[in-house]
């Protein structure tokens, strides 16, 4: 099992070991990549490049994507078809994060996959998060680790998302509770 797929599984890693290696390299390179897109003109070839650069040539084809954005492994984004992320995306994905098919995400949300030990906050512990098909997460919205937010829901702006969210349901607040269900 490499360093990303442990980092998936959710088992303990030390950031200051020699198995972390291979993930430092990745945020250097993913930083990198970030700047080159964050910096082109949008929807030109430089830009194009840039975003497969980010995604190292696959991963990305059913994606639009608003810049800036800030995604530390995008290696560990999974992206389905026509997904549309607004401005000021920032994407904790060292844990994996997966965007189905039909997502929309509003301008300033953040998802987090990775946390830390209290006894010792070099060791990561993630948990990915799971954005379900034709979900919409509203603007200035946060999801955190483990979450998965169900198939046809809604995320209101604001909220802070530290559960589950049930298909076919509008949530809201902080921490998200729900407010409403929609019709399947």
């Amino acid at each position: 099992m490499d360093i990303f797929d442990k980092l998936k599984s959710g088992e303990p890693v030390d950031m200051m070991s020699a198995e972390y290696r291979p993930a430092i390299d990745e945020l250097h390179r993913a930083d990198h990549a970030l700047f080159r897109l964050n910096h082109a003109e949008p929807y030109t070839q430089e830009w194009t490049e840039a975003l497969d650069n980010l995604f190292d040539g696959h991963g990305h084809s059913g994606l639009a994507i608003m810049t800036p954005c800030q995604i530390d492994f995008p290696k560990q984004l999974t992206v389905g078809k026509h997904v549309f992320i607004n401005h000021s995306f920032t994407a904790m994905s060292i844990g994996g994060v997966t965007l189905e098919d039909n997502v929309q995400i509003g301008p300033h949300v953040t998802i987090v996959t990775d946390n830390h030990d209290f006894d010792n906050r070099y060791v990561l512990k993630c948990r990915g998060v799971r954005v379900c098909r034709n979900a919409w997460i509203g603007a200035n919205v946060t999801i955190m680790p483990g979450v998965t937010v169900g198939e046809n829901s809604v995320v209101a702006g604001g909220a802070v998302v530290t559960k589950d969210v049930p298909a076919n349901t509008v949530v809201g607040g902080n921490p998200a509770k729900v407010i409403k269900e929609l019709k399947a």
